[in-house]
């Protein structure tokens, strides 16, 4: 007897009939999912929205069972269900229909294994329309019809770096990483991965393709793919492919366009992800931080929160979400699991207090895990958090992110740098206890969707920052992660210390008072006394870490001829290197090298903020002038010094520029062709570009001046940019 049959015959009393006309539409994509279908006459079409129009992603005839998908996995409707011609359909409500499971292992299977099939085709078809760049339903058919299905457990090689091309697969479900022999002098040989493949390029998630190149040139293939977790994909052979091309030409151009594409390199969102399994490990207060999580992932998409309980609930079986590898109820937990990682666009798994079986597998299915532990961890705490991470030894591909809630009362972090080192985590976020606003933003970090801020070099022209900063703050954006270069790095800090707009004007008018301390010029012109002490009051006394935000500034190393990205340690040195333009104040020591202004070769680091996987957005605020001194005179091609300090103590304006604004334009100049690169490729969601007429480098005394200009000239093109952001507030 079939499933529907089945269905029918055992909840004929509860279940009722309903009839639809040629067109009558079912459900609606995005309906909430509490009733089960069976199609007893006539056929459905189902239908998926996509940017090119509807796509068809099946047909459902009589006999079939229908919506159980969501009703297993949870979630929202995958489809829209359209009536082909007169149908007839019986409802089954969803108590119902999980009542009728229970006890029925053997049916359970069946449904859990068409559920499975059913959306990973919907997967599927969506790809391939994204893949042609139109809605062709019967080319689009015609290809799911044709691919073969692959999985992959964790670790499992996909392909080797030199192994015969011949196949390409969409990635249905799981984690794909790509990497590449060490012997390529391009590559950077201190990002070899573990497994021993060679240098880490990327990791492919749902809705990326991978060896497509391979169905044009039959090359060897140039890299080596291995799941990092369990992985569906579907896989085009070259002769399905070739096949397929002979009977719809246009194939083959749709290919060669997406090939051509990536083989110049077109932008590439490096820190998005198109959906995260997140592990969430959170023994004080779970409710409340698991209720604001989940809550402020789902302005970015759709999430499903599981735990053990929840999964039984949904599996309708006490203790499956326990099942180990020798338990009969795994196949019909791994089905779920899948579903529920496919079905949605992010999956929060909360662990159980203690290392069970349902933590450990929460902890291979995660892309990332956030470990929620108090600021002074007891001796428990400690063991807990130690047993979890010691389950990831060695495996590289999950970030581990320390989340640490301190006492409402505290002013900033302490000890953070013991904390990631005791615990191996590669990365630390801060929640103060009590703020709905840091378990937000920790919540973005976690699911790849923060907010960075990254602030450019320009001298005092950089206080314009505090008043764009304003307008973000107005215009309800939060700021989750903030990076700076020169005159920005402090401002930056300053933010990253979480202090109100009044607080970092006071700030900026106390570090910058009375800054140039003149001094025999033979290793700058600035002696550096005042700007270090300034420095070291406000940032001296505490390392990066202790930031309340992530923070990052850049510097450049004289030494090694690069850039240097301060993430951790001193807080006061890597401020003070950053803001060391070359000539002007002196260069700093580091571990034997010398370090000057990160602007001699970015002044707007945006693409550091680009690669960091916990960002989503990146805005940038770009304080440079556009163009630098100009030649008042012809002064020849020699200057005597006296002649020209003699033109400045005299009365009119001296046609001479000075020493400092020409190292400074020198500097800035290159820096000029990195942000419109920026613009160009795409890393910048927002850029912010200021104008600041009348505005000089060296203008330190005109804080609150220079902020309110900023703030004008930054208003109303943050205004226009947040009200077309889904996930912003709108003004605070």
């Amino acid at each position: 007897m079939d499933l529907g049959t089945s269905l029918i015959e055992d909840l004929a009393a509860s279940a009722r009939s309903v009839a639809l006309g040629h067109g009558d539409v079912l459900v609606n994509e995005g309906d909430d999912a509490d009733e089960v279908y069976v199609i007893t006459s006539g056929e459905l079409v189902a239908t998926t929205a996509s940017t090119h129009g509807a796509v068809t992603v099946g047909r459902i005839g009589s006999g079939q069972v229908v919506g159980e998908v969501t009703v297993i996995a949870g979630g929202q409707r995958m489809a829209t269900l359209t009536a082909d011609g007169p149908t007839e359909v019986r409802v089954i409500a969803r108590d119902d229909f999980e009542r009728w499971l229970t006890g029925r292992s053997d049916l359970a299977d069946e449904v859990s294994s068409q559920a499975r099939d059913r959306i990973d085709r919907t997967q599927v078809a969506a790809m391939v329309t994204e893949l042609l760049g139109a809605s062709d339903p019967g080319l689009v058919q015609n290809i799911i019809d044709r691919v073969q299905w692959r999985r992959l457990e964790a670790g499992e090689l996909l392909f080797a770096e030199g192994d015969e091309s011949d196949a390409a697969y969409f990635v249905v479900g799981g984690r794909l990483r790509v990497s590449k022999r060490a012997d390529d002098d391009d590559l950077d040989v201190r990002a070899i991965d573990a497994t021993g493949d060679g240098v880490h390029l990327t990791e492919l998630g749902r809705g990326e393709v991978v060896g497509e190149l391979g169905l044009l040139d039959e090359a060897p293939r140039s890299a080596t793919v291995r799941a990092v977790r369990d992985t569906t994909l579907a896989m085009l052979t070259i002769d399905t492919f070739e096949e397929l091309v002979m009977e719809s030409p246009a194939l083959m151009l749709h290919v060669a366009r997406r090939v051509i594409a990536r083989l110049r390199n077109e932008p590439r969102r490096s820190g998005r992800a198109a959906s995260l399994t997140i592990a969430v490990m959170a023994p004080v207060d779970p409710d409340t931080i698991l209720d604001v999580v989940v809550a402020e992932i789902a302005r970015f998409g759709s999430v499903l929160r599981l735990s053990s309980d929840r999964v039984d609930g949904f599996l309708n079986r006490v203790g499956i979400s326990q099942s180990t590898a020798d338990n009969v109820g795994v196949p019909r937990l791994s089905e779920f699991m899948h579903e529920a990682d496919v079905g949605n666009d992010h999956v929060v798994l909360h662990t159980d207090p203690e290392l069970s079986g349902w933590t450990r597998r929460a902890l291979r299915q995660a892309d990332r895990v956030l470990l929620v532990i108090s600021a002074q961890p007891d001796v428990d705490e400690r063991r807990r958090i130690a047993e979890v991470l010691a389950q990831l030894d060695g495996v590289d591909h999950v970030r581990k992110m320390l989340a640490v809630i301190h006492p409402e009362s505290i002013d900033r972090p302490r000890g953070s740098a013991r904390l990631l080192a005791e615990f191996g985590a590669d990365e630390i976020i801060h929640v103060r206890s009590g703020s709905n606003e840091h378990l937000r933003r920790m919540a973005r970090l976690a699911s790849g969707h923060g907010i960075g801020l990254v602030l450019s070099g320009g001298g005092a022209r950089g206080f314009a920052h505090l008043g764009a900063l304003r307008a973000l703050r107005e215009s309800g954006v939060p700021i989750d992660a903030v990076g700076g270069c020169s005159m920005g790095a402090p401002i930056a800090a300053g933010i990253a210390l979480d202090l109100t707009d009044d607080e970092l004007v006071d700030m900026a008018e106390k570090q910058f008072h009375k800054l140039l301390d003149y001094t025999v010029p033979m290793v700058a012109l600035l002696k550096g006394q005042r700007i270090t002490r300034n420095i070291e009051e406000n940032f001296g006394s505490f390392d990066i870490e202790d930031l309340w935000l992530p923070f990052y500034c850049v510097s450049t190393n004289l030494t090694l001829s690069r850039i240097e990205v301060h993430r951790r340690g001193a807080s006061a040195q890597a401020i003070r290197a950053s803001v060391a333009i070359p000539g002007v104040l002196p260069p700093v020591p580091y571990d034997g090298d010398l370090l000057v202004d990160g602007g001699v070769l970015n002044n707007l680091p945006a693409q550091v903020m680009r690669d960091d996987s916990t960002i989503d957005t990146v805005i940038a605020v770009d304080v440079a002038p556009r163009q630098g001194p100009r030649a008042r005179k012809d002064f020849g091609q020699f200057v005597s010094g006296f002649s020209a300090l003699r033109s400045k103590v005299g009365r009119g304006p001296s046609g001479f520029p000075s020493v400092s604004s020409v190292l400074l334009r020198s500097m800035l100049t290159g820096a000029i062709h990195n942000q419109q690169r920026s613009l160009r490729n795409g890393v910048v969601d927002l850029m912010i570009q200021m104008h600041l007429p009348g505005v000089g480098l060296l203008d330190f005394d005109r804080v609150r001046e220079v902020s309110q200009v900023g703030y004008d000239d930054s208003v109303e093109a943050i205004r226009a940019w947040t009200a077309l952001q889904p996930w912003c507030d709108g003004a605070a």
